[in-house]
């Protein structure tokens, strides 16, 4: 089997690799990576005038790097910084949000539970959290999230306004299934996952503040891990899906024993 850790945590709904431990004890791997993801997640509160209260379309690109550790044959800890942006359309005519780079990191573990043959059955568990910040200029007073957050328009006499908005979001994701080789070079792995998002959405030269919340999904994943020619190289894709959200991602692994 090609090397079976990536450690693939990113930002928003992640690629999260194998559902296996991969590093033998005492060996570390490095990764790096990209992911893309969409997510609708409902505003708490506000009046939602426009409908149900959502943000539609809120887009992650993410890039990182990674350190895995293997604390057994059988379980290994990991973890990832980078950063992330974010952005989400406005109502009608309202700017859009779109964040710039912010510092991102995320934790994980993941443990084998058995072997069948040379297919390995595992679970994992990760953290992410994000932020990304937009200074937006509004004529007139608008809204996101269908009606559900207020956007101020400008004062006196000036024609427009400047708004500071900041987007902080927290992820968890929980996986198991197996990891099927198919080949000395080649490898595939995924199984059903659980998601749960949670944000905070911070106007603050209005000083108003929202949530935002995607309540508990599940979903599935698929992904699979090619050799470089290299036992300690690999190459990772993965896709993920949930009712409410998607994401893939790429990225390149890198085992030092």
């Amino acid at each position: 089997m090609v090397v079976g850790m990536f450690c693939s945590v990113s930002f928003a709904l992640a690629p999260m690799g194998p559902p296996m431990a991969g590093l033998d004890q005492g060996t570390y791997g490095v990764g790096l990576g990209y992911a893309q993801s969409d997510m609708t997640l409902e505003v708490m509160g506000g009046s939602g005038a426009g409908g149900e209260k959502v943000i539609n379309d809120l887009q992650n690109d993410m890039y990182y790097v990674c350190l895995g550790y293997g604390i057994s044959n059988d379980w290994e800890l990991y973890g990832a910084v980078g950063w992330a942006n974010a952005e989400f359309p406005g109502d009608g005519s309202t700017p859009d949000f779109d964040g710039d780079d912010g510092f991102a990191f995320g934790i994980g573990t993941k443990r084998t539970l058995a072997e069948d043959g040379d297919t390995k059955w595992g679970v994992l568990a990760q953290f992410t959290q994000g932020k990304s910040e937009d200074d937006i200029r509004t004529t007139t007073s608008g809204t996101w999230g269908n009606g559900a957050i207020s956007l101020p328009g400008p004062s006196g006499e000036d024609s427009s306004r400047k708004l500071e908005t900041k987007l902080e979001w927290y992820e968890v994701q929980l996986a198991m299934g197996p990891t099927v080789p198919l080949s000395e070079d080649m490898c595939v792995y995924g199984g059903p996952f659980l998601h749960f998002a949670s944000a905070d959405l911070e106007v603050k030269t209005s000083r108003d503040e929202y949530e935002l919340e995607q309540h508990l999904e599940l979903g599935a994943y698929i992904g699979t891990l090619i050799s470089l020619g290299d036992p300690n190289a690999s190459l990772m894709a993965e896709f993920l899906y949930t009712g409410e959200a998607w994401a893939w991602g790429v990225g390149a692994m890198f085992k030092c024993p």
